[in-house]
């Protein structure tokens, strides 16, 4: 079972491995004698130690390749190559690459499961299932925990919209409920065309956080995204904050910059954190999920 888009995951299997993230965690040998490759051709500190640790967590062990700069790409081996080699070594692989599509390829090619930890401004699925799960697990009470739960959410999105991943993945995945999503950004830096021609819910575009802070029960914010050649500054201020409603909840991918400051972190709305940790119960899951069954 590759991993390579959201759309790989049905709705039914998120909610399940929501439902099962916690219990999860105390299967400390699930997982043994099993080997995942970390195989990062870009730079993670989250992705790469939260795969790491829910691996190492459930008895398993890891070849960490996160930094290609001292494998065999230095000497002009390809991607599938490298798949391959890898492939003969790991029961599966956690790929990050530059290349939008890059994911895909890999799959094509190994032996064994690949998950997409991000290619490019493509997709990275696993940061949806948790940034999903922190949704979920807010909003959901012992008597409503299915699907149910992200019904007629006012979602905001905010940021480096055309060229954050996460951000394509969470709209694919939250586009299958009944949710109104406000996208704040500047017009050049909107969501590309093809996820919002495809889009089924209503949807609508601001430049100004302050059109839609008041009915907000979700900020998703976005770093810029500099190394994709985007320039622009925004970010969230105390006349925003003042808008929002108590329950609401302001969350985050990291790493942040200046559009997230640090007086906001204790603010009991800040969910970036709790985000961060669910990266891993979720990945635990995931992992024991594609690996073993339940």
């Amino acid at each position: 079972m590759d991993i390579i888009a959201i759309d790989d995951i049905s709705t039914l299997d998120a909610i399940e491995l929501f439902r099962d993230a916690e219990w999860f965690d105390t299967q400390k040998n699930a997982l043994n004698g099993k080997v995942l490759c970390n195989l990062f051709y870009e730079p993670s500190t989250r992705t790469s130690a939260s795969f790491y640790s829910a691996m190492s967590k459930q008895g398993g062990s890891v070849i960490p390749i996160d930094s290609v700069s001292y494998s065999s790409v230095t000497k002009g081996e390809d991607l599938e190559d490298t798949i391959r080699t890898v492939a003969t070594y790991a029961d599966i692989i956690v790929l990050r690459h530059p290349e939008v599509g890059s994911a895909k390829i890999a799959a094509e090619v190994s032996d064994v499961p690949v998950i997409n930890a991000g290619d490019g401004n493509g997709e990275h699925p696993t940061q949806t299932l948790l940034d999903a799960y922190t949704i979920w697990k807010h909003y959901a009470t012992p008597q409503d925990d299915s699907y149910r739960v992200f019904d007629a959410l006012h979602i905001t999105l905010m940021g480096d919209l055309k060229n954050g991943r996460t951000v394509h993945s969470l709209v694919k995945f939250l586009d299958r409920f009944p949710v109104y999503f406000h996208f704040v950004c500047p017009k050049e830096y909107m969501l590309p065309k093809d996820i919002t021609d495809a889009m089924i819910g209503d949807w609508n575009h601001t430049e100004d956080l302050a059109d839609h802070a008041e009915h907000t029960d979700v900020l998703y914010m976005t770093r810029v995204q500099k190394e994709r050649g985007s320039d622009f500054e925004y970010g969230l201020t105390k006349e925003n904050v003042e808008l929002f409603k108590d329950d609401m909840i302001v969350m985050h991918p990291l790493p942040r910059n200046d559009e997230l400051p640090k007086w906001f972190d204790d603010d009991p709305r800040a969910k970036y954190f709790e985000q961060m940790a669910n990266g891993l119960v979720i990945r635990q899951s995931l992992l024991r999920t594609i690996l073993v069954g339940k």
